[in-house]
């Protein structure tokens, strides 16, 4: 299919001297018909989470744990990572800006988001360390020590600890005396904080295991709330952001619940609906704060209007986002001032632009590319002097390496970060598609990820569209832009060349968007011009019944109720007028087979003698009298039709004999308020000829359900079933 179209969709970059590894990232594959490549993510926390639902922390060790920065991780619990969401987002991760490449602008994770959503501390020392060479003997001392166990040789690979030895160890001692001493009560604290920070804030791919290295960090219970861990789990994250980015990858690990809830609080498309909030701990112990903000989505969520877990779904949904689906400032400052102090206790280097660390990792946090996050104007940013393959740099090969040593050069930007704080005019508006940034990030950027081109004949499922959108929009605007050159006066040959211009793109993009059959038939899109006389009103069948639906059909005519009501009391009338003559009024009994009132033309139409078929009626005819006749709604169903016997409750009893009756005058109606008709009597009775040979039979009615039979065909069916 795509051999047949001439045309190709440009996804950018338009000019390379930004994104230069587009040759190696994740989206260059994608276009060139890898769709389907969902990361594999890594963590260690699963048996946390389950630890401590069984066994709830103790508040002496809580309290350590506030005290160290990590409070705001163990309240905001774990949520289910969605793999599909994770690769959509590191689709448009661009190693080269540390940004997101919306069509929108720029995005990333801030050091303003790790500190709102998990209060993590920010400002502080860089989590670096020297990483000395340690032979297990050494690493089992450090644990008797610090966690009070000590592991065994097997539980030990190079400089990590097994998560399921660590696990056991946790089960042994579930619980902690009331009785225990400070050293008791900083190793169970010190064994928490250790596995949130290696198998969560930190986690790598190596599975199943939790790196030693930070451990030595947390021998000074007092010392380790000094550190900017906040700024390490950002760095960490970017790390394996921009190394998951690469075509070659096909895992991701860091701290990935900030990343997925980072895209819940921003992105409108891709957010669930909090149905009801679940945690049990977000009850606060006595003298401890309340959660971050990122506890509030741990609850039972609902995708009634978005979707999980169906990476073409998410991706087709970033390929098509426009600016009202993101959410440039998710904290307003009443949100951020409602929240515990730890939330936003470094507010003042949210905005700096300086690298940060996390042992081997350094990368560089860039809020001058997403100003709009922080409620500023976006200005055109400034290249930072940085590698771009610094993400292919790791601790393999490099033992006994002093790691603040070895950034140096770095750890002065780091040291003097408030002189590199980024401000900008506060933004009142949001951006123009011609604003100065705009233009020239659509230039730089890779628009589009999903390739329209790459669906197969016979695909199952979602199919994404916002390629063929967007390549429908650019043909468009291609000739309206055309259109505006050609001026007031153009010349034949440049009305002849558009007009050619318009022919080709068209069928061009009709072939691109997989329509190209449409060339071959006129475009006719256009409604006939109907007039009012040819609608037809539908009729209506059998519609509400009941006292309300047939007062709600008379409002609808505009009738009253007091034409209700005198219509009642005519009718009453009529029937006590029948009782006592003892007479068979036709126009009361078989009216629905010789009146029908049409209300368009406003005439009554009147059977002929042809129409009327002879059958045999009693001299006189008895209607049992019930309580329900006394209403109008029981007798005349619809004001418009006439009455429906087969569907009333009330049963006919019909005397008949066996003889044959006439009729008189059925083409004559009879009006009992009429005074001609009443000087004349207003009596239309039926006649036996010929006197009763056989004795009277009464005959049930039975209402038939379809509404078409009526007292006539009821007599008639019965006496021939009875021959």
């Amino acid at each position: 299919m795509a051999n047949d179209s001439e045309y190709k969709l440009d996804p950018g970059p338009l000019e390379s001297n930004v994104l230069t590894g587009q040759l190696t990232h994740r989206s260059q594959d994608i276009w060139e018909g890898n769709v389907n490549m969902i990361l594999n993510t890594r963590r260690e926390d699963g048996n946390f989470w389950k630890l401590i639902e069984k066994y709830p922390i103790h508040p002496r060790v809580l309290e350590v744990i506030r005290l160290s920065g990590l409070y705001g991780v163990y309240k905001s619990n774990r949520p289910a990572i969605d793999r599909s969401l994770i690769t959509a987002l590191v689709e448009r991760w661009r190693p080269e800006t540390h940004t997101f490449h919306f069509r929108t602008g720029e995005a990333t994770i801030t050091l303003q988001d790790v500190e709102v959503l998990y209060g993590l501390p920010m400002n502080g020392d860089p989590v670096l360390g020297n990483e000395m060479i340690r032979t297990i003997e050494d690493w089992q001392n450090i644990c008797q020590r610090l966690l009070g166990f000590v592991p065994s040789r097997e539980d030990f690979k190079k400089n990590s600890i097994k998560v399921a030895a660590f696990n056991s160890h946790m089960l042994s001692q579930p619980h902690l005396s009331n009785m225990a001493t400070q050293d008791m009560v900083n190793q169970k604290a010190r064994c928490f904080m250790f596995w949130m920070i290696a198998g969560m804030m930190m986690a790598d791919t190596s599975g199943g295991y939790l790196k030693l290295m930070y451990l030595p960090m947390l021998e000074d219970v007092n010392k380790i709330g000094s550190y900017s861990w906040g700024s390490a789990t950002l760095a960490y994250l970017y790390h394996f952001l921009c190394k998951a980015s690469q075509s070659t990858q096909n895992e991701i690990a860091g701290f990935l619940p900030l990343l997925q809830i980072w895209a819940w609080e921003r992105v409108t498309v891709l957010r669930p609906q909090i149905v009801a909030h679940r945690d049990a701990r977000t009850i606060c112990h006595v003298g401890l704060p309340r959660g971050p903000h990122a506890t509030r989505w741990f609850a039972h969520l609902s995708w009634t209007n978005t979707t999980k877990h169906v990476l073409k779904v998410y991706r087709d949904a970033l390929d098509s986002m426009i600016e009202d689906q993101f959410i440039w400032e998710p904290y307003s400052d009443d949100l951020i001032e409602s929240l515990p102090l730890y939330c936003h206790a470094g507010r003042d280097i949210w905005r700096v632009r300086v690298p940060i660390f996390c042992w081997d990792v350094v990368e560089v946090h860039l809020p001058d590319r997403v100003m709009r996050q922080f409620g500023l104007q976006q200005a055109i940013p400034t290249p930072f002097p940085f590698d771009s393959n610094h993400f292919r740099h790791d601790r393999r090969g490099r033992p006994n390496t002093n790691w603040e040593l070895e950034h140096a050069h770095w750890l002065s930007f780091w040291n003097q970060r408030l002189q590199y704080s980024c401000d900008a005019p506060v933004n009142n508006e949001p951006l123009c598609y011609d604003d100065p940034y705009l233009i020239w990030f659509r230039r730089i950027t890779r628009l589009v990820i999903g390739n329209p081109n790459s669906r197969p004949q016979n695909q199952q499922g979602y199919v994404p569209n916002s390629t063929a959108y967007e390549t429908m929009v650019r043909h468009i605007h291609s000739m309206v832009d055309e259109a505006k050159t050609l001026g007031d006066n153009p010349s034949y040959e440049a009305l002849y060349m558009f007009r050619k211009m318009v022919r080709d793109q068209g069928s061009d993009c009709l072939k691109y968007v997989h329509e190209a059959d449409r060339v071959h038939v006129s475009a006719d899109y256009r409604r006939d011009v109907v007039q009012p006389v040819q609608l037809h009103h539908p009729v209506r069948r059998r519609g509400k019944g009941g006292v309300a639906g047939r007062r709600e059909r008379a409002v609808e005519r505009a009738q009253t109720h007091v034409e209700i009501d005198q219509a009642t009391q005519n009718v009453q009338e009529a029937l006590e007028d029948d009782q006592a003559t003892s007479n068979y009024n036709i126009g009361s009994i078989s009216g629905g087979c010789t009146h029908e009132f049409t209300q368009a033309s406003n005439m009554t139409y009147q059977l002929s003698e042809t129409d009327i078929m002879p059958y045999v009626m009693p001299q006189t005819l008895q209607i049992s009298s019930h309580p329900s006749l006394s209403s109008l709604e029981n007798v005349i169903g619809n004001f418009e039709n006439v009455p429906n016997f087969n569907s009333s409750p009330v049963p006919l009893i019909i005397e008949t004999p066996d003889a044959t009756n006439s009729l008189e005058d059925p083409n004559h109606d009879v009006d009992d308020n009429d005074p001609k008709d009443a000087s004349e009597g207003g009596d239309t009775t039926i006649q036996n000829s010929e006197p009763s040979r056989r004795e009277k039979r009464k005959i049930k009615l039975k209402p038939c359900g379809t509404g078409g039979h009526y007292a006539i065909q009821h007599v008639q069916k019965q006496r021939a079933k009875n021959k």
